[in-house]
Parts: structure tokens; C-alpha cells; sequence
């Protein structure tokens, strides 16, 4: 469950994207890069909202089914929205950010 705005101030790191995917596939846990690129996309795009295309985490050795499966499994842990256009990149909404 997400914590309220008014709870202790949260913590944050800075990773490298290079350190992250080898880390990542060193532990073989693509969908661990999936979440990582999210709040990294949030960040560059400065807002919760934007498009996912397959090709920036397919060169990180995420493939297209691991990312779909850290998409449903975010989604049902109340973390993000996702809209899935037919014949479209999804759309990903942070949320609680």
C-alpha cells in the first residue's frame, strides 16, 4: 500500500542506467529494470505520464513479455495505470509520485 504524502520524507538514490542493467541481469530480474525505466522515463518526461515503447528496454535485455509482465504485475499493486492503445506503444501513469 502506498504511503501518505504526510509520512516519514522518503529516500532516494541515484543509479546509473549502465550499473542498473548489469545489475539486473546479473540477478536475471528484467522486470527490476522495467521499474527502474519507468521512474526514469517519469523523470525525463517531468510528469507520470507517458509512452513505453519496447525498443530502449529491449537493448537492456528486457524482452516484450517480460515488460508486459512488470506492467500487470505494477498495475495490480496499485502503482501504475496503464492505457493500451490496439496497435500502439501502452501508456503509463505513475502513480501516488
Amino acid at each position: 500500500m502506498p504511503r501518505s504524502a504526510k509520512a516519514k520524507k522518503d529516500e532516494f538514490v541515484q543509479v546509473p542506467l549502465w550499473w542498473a542493467e548489469q545489475a539486473f541481469q546479473a540477478t536475471r530480474t528484467p522486470q527490476a529494470m522495467v521499474c527502474l525505466w519507468l521512474l526514469h522515463l517519469s523523470w525525463k518526461e517531468h510528469g507520470p505520464t507517458f509512452k513505453l515503447p519496447n525498443e530502449r528496454l529491449a537493448v537492456r535485455g528486457v524482452s516484450r513479455s517480460a515488460k508486459t509482465r512488470a506492467l500487470c504485475n505494477l498495475e495490480t499493486a496499485g502503482l501504475i495505470q496503464v492505457a493500451r492503445p490496439r496497435g500502439k506503444w501502452p501508456i503509463v501513469t505513475l502513480l501516488y509520485l
